[in-house]
C-alpha cells in the first residue's frame, strides 16, 4: 500500500531508490530510500525516511553540475536539494506549483535540457490527467507554465504518470493508459512515444500513435 511511482537514480557508483510509504505512527507520507551497488539490486533499506519530505511520487534530479534535488507530490508540488549522500535534505524544501494553473496536481517528473529545467506533471482538468509542464532557469523555481504535454485521454483513466528520457540523441515520452482493461482503471500498461521540441526549448504536444516508437514490419 502506497509505494506510488518510486524513482531510482545513481551517484557516484551508488544506486538510490526513492519510494513512497505510509509510516508506522502517525499521519501522512513519508519517503524512504534504499541504496545498492547494482541497479537491479539487492537493494538495502534505510531505517528511517527522508527528514522533511512528507508526501508521494518522489522524483530525483541529478543535475549537470554534479548536484542533485528531490521532488514530491502532496500538499502541493514540492523540492530540495539534496545532500551528497543523497539521504537527506540540504535546507528547507519550496513550494513550486502556486504560480501554476489550479487544479489538482501529482506525480512530478523533472529534467533537465540545454540548460533548462523542466517541471512536468499529472494535471487534472476534468475526467482523466493531462501532462503539463513548466520551465525554469532554475531547479527549484519560479516555474513559468508553458503548457500540456499530452491532452486529456478520449478514454477515462483517472491518471497518466510518466517520464521524459532522452536516448541516443531521442527524447521519448513514456506513460500509462488502461488499454487492455478499460473497466478497471487501475490495471495499466505502459505506453511510448517520442517527444520533440521547439526551438525555444517549449515541448510539442505529444499525440498518442498506439504503435510506441519500435520497428513495424
Amino acid at each position: 500500500y502506497s509505494m506510488w511511482a518510486p524513482d531510482c537514480v545513481e551517484k557516484n557508483g551508488k544506486y538510490y531508490f526513492y519510494f513512497p510509504n505510509a509510516p508506522k505512527s502517525g499521519r501522512g507520507f513519508a519517503v524512504g530510500v534504499a541504496v545498492a551497488d547494482k541497479p537491479y539490486g539487492p537493494f538495502k533499506p534505510e531505517a528511517e525516511p527522508i527528514k522533511g519530505v512528507m508526501g508521494i511520487d518522489p522524483c530525483v534530479l541529478n543535475a549537470s553540475d554534479g548536484t542533485s534535488y528531490i521532488y514530491w507530490s502532496g500538499m502541493g508540488l514540492r523540492g530540495a536539494k539534496l545532500k551528497d549522500n543523497m539521504l537527506e535534505l540540504d535546507g528547507e524544501s519550496v513550494r513550486l506549483d502556486e504560480p501554476l494553473p489550479a487544479g489538482f496536481k501529482e506525480g512530478p517528473f523533472i529534467f533537465e535540457r540545454e540548460g533548462r529545467f523542466y517541471l512536468t506533471y499529472p494535471w487534472v482538468q476534468d475526467r482523466t490527467e493531462t501532462l503539463a509542464y513548466a520551465m525554469s532557469d532554475n531547479p527549484l523555481g519560479p516555474y513559468e507554465y508553458k503548457g500540456l504535454i499530452m491532452d486529456q485521454s478520449q478514454s477515462p483513466c483517472w491518471t497518466n504518470h510518466h517520464s521524459l528520457v532522452e536516448y541516443k540523441g531521442e527524447w521519448y515520452l513514456f506513460y500509462h493508459h488502461n488499454d487492455y482493461s478499460p473497466q478497471f482503471d487501475k490495471n495499466r500498461s505502459a505506453r511510448i512515444d517520442k517527444v520533440r521540441f521547439n526551438e525555444d526549448g517549449t515541448i510539442q504536444t505529444v499525440t498518442p500513435t498506439l504503435r510506441g516508437v519500435g520497428i513495424s514490419p
